[in-house]
């Protein structure tokens, strides 16, 4: 035991971090406030007085809490307040040697150890469905294509981090006869394994309809109808299905999908595909409106989540299209790859410790020169 522990504290002081323990504060604690906060917000901002801000804010943190613990556990936690505040009225007035202050040692003692108690349970809670969840993303991972080949005429790069440990981001890339591509990408509702499930519903149908049919049409159908039987209002996937012609005709439609870029051969963004609708899977009869271009040899199409201009940095400016755009005119006449991974790259610079609240994926084609 003794081995153990020295191991442990040896593990812990070679792998400290100053940056981390910074961090605990300044994005960890900060992010999680802002879970708490999210349905208060309003009435906190409205209280003119700082002093009652406060207390409407610890109010706030300790429901927040407590709301996400199972009922047992909240008595647990209602105990640990409970003693807390005994231990500081006790400790008001008396001296160290006197009854109060024997009282007031004794509450904090055990105080703590049940906040150890509801610690230790929420921790085996983790543990029991880490190994769900690690499963899980394996399978997730299986769904999206790491490495992305030449594909007939087209090149491809893509992208993906997931912001939870299951995501709900999607790209498919699908070789027809004829030196056509197939193309999905998407964003499934909400996040973790909620999201995770729409995807993989949304990845099932996709595999099952290009046999059938892979024009725009059926496959946005197909997939919208699915989506609307198997799920709900707050399930949905607002995505980009693509068919692309050897000769660079492109045919899609963008159904509550940021739009599709077209960027030319000088890193300009000429077209906008996408124009506003419904995210598949919330109406049967949602109308989607088919759209086409030419992609010319050279030029690029750049699918992206909204995960990537909505991400955050820690002062709260957004990293926005201009940045997108502005990385896309210095990678003129990069492969798809490049200009995939340099988004990437200048995206982690904007963030910095900062941590993404939402799924963020990126994946650009080309149609090859001669």
């Amino acid at each position: 035991m003794t081995t153990d522990w020295k191991s442990l504290a040896k593990e812990t002081v070679h792998s400290f971090d100053a940056d981390e323990v910074r961090g605990m504060w300044d994005v960890d604690w900060l992010r999680a406030t802002r879970v708490f906060l999210a349905d208060h917000e309003s009435e906190i901002a409205a209280e003119p007085r700082r002093w009652k801000r406060g207390v409407r804010k610890t109010n706030a943190i300790v429901f927040g809490l407590a709301k996400r613990l199972a009922p047992p556990r909240r008595l647990v936690f209602a105990l640990v307040l409970l003693l807390t505040v005994l231990a500081f009225v006790e400790s008001v007035g008396g001296d160290s040697w006197s009854g109060q202050a024997s009282w007031a040692f004794f509450a904090l003692f055990v105080s703590v150890l049940a906040l150890a108690f509801l610690l230790a349970m929420e921790l085996v809670d983790k543990l029991h469905f880490k190994d769900e969840l690690v499963m899980a993303r394996e399978l997730q991972a299986q769904l999206i294509p790491r490495v992305l080949p030449e594909i007939g005429d087209f090149e491809l790069g893509g992208f993906n981090r997931i912001a939870n440990t299951v995501g709900g981001d999607l790209y498919a890339f699908e070789p027809l006869a004829g030196g056509r591509l197939a193309v999905l990408f998407g964003d499934a509702s909400g996040h973790g394994m909620a999201a995770g499930l729409v995807m993989a519903v949304t990845h099932a149908v996709f595999r099952t309809q290009l046999p059938v049919d892979p024009s725009p049409g059926s496959m946005i159908g197909a997939l919208n109808r699915v989506l609307c039987e198997t799920g709900n209002s707050r399930s949905f996937f607002a995505g980009v299905y693509a068919l692309l012609e050897p000769g660079g005709v492109v045919t899609a439609y963008v159904a509550g999908h940021p739009p599709v870029l077209k960027v030319d051969a000088e890193g300009r963004v000429v077209k906008r595909l996408g124009s506003g609708s419904y995210p598949l899977g919330i109406r049967k009869n949602a109308a989607y409106v088919q759209e086409s271009t030419v992609l010319a040899p050279g030029e690029t199409l750049l699918f992206h989540s909204d995960g990537l201009p909505e991400a955050r940095g820690a002062n709260g400016e957004e990293f926005g299209d201009a940045r997108i755009e502005h990385v896309l005119f210095r990678k003129a006449g990069a492969a798809p790859h490049e200009v995939v991974s340099t988004l990437a790259q200048e995206l982690d610079r904007f963030l910095g410790r900062t941590i993404c609240d939402d799924d963020v994926s990126i994946a650009a084609i080309r149609h090859k020169t001669a």
